[in-house]
């Protein structure tokens, strides 16, 4: 695992999010409930951010066509079974966000 800085505290206000790169991977990076959570920012219905999505506790509306991810844990809540977005661990280090990318 390798750890990537993708912001600072206070980058992202509670409850909205936003999207950082890692290499070639779009990540949402979200606020909520005094917590960092990151997940895939490409949703799985025609690929529009999540990022800028409706944000109410740890679920995300896709401001596309209103489909709901748990940033938590990934999994689409609607419409499609067994659909989970990669998540990705946050940690905060002072007042800097990271991610934990895995190597390869």
């Amino acid at each position: 695992m390798t750890l990537v800085k993708v912001g600072e505290a206070g980058d992202i206000k509670e409850n909205t999010g936003k999207e950082v790169k890692v290499g070639e991977t779009r990540i949402a990076l979200f606020y909520a409930n005094g917590k960092y959570y990151a997940i895939d920012a490409i949703c799985r219905h025609q690929d529009g951010s999540l990022a800028p999505g409706k944000l109410e506790g740890e679920v995300v509306e896709c401001p596309l066509h209103f489909w709901h991810y748990n940033i938590k844990t990934g999994q689409l809540l609607d419409y499609l079974d067994g659909v989970r977005l990669t998540t990705y661990e946050v940690r905060v280090i002072g007042d800097q966000i990271y991610l934990e990318i895995e190597n390869g």
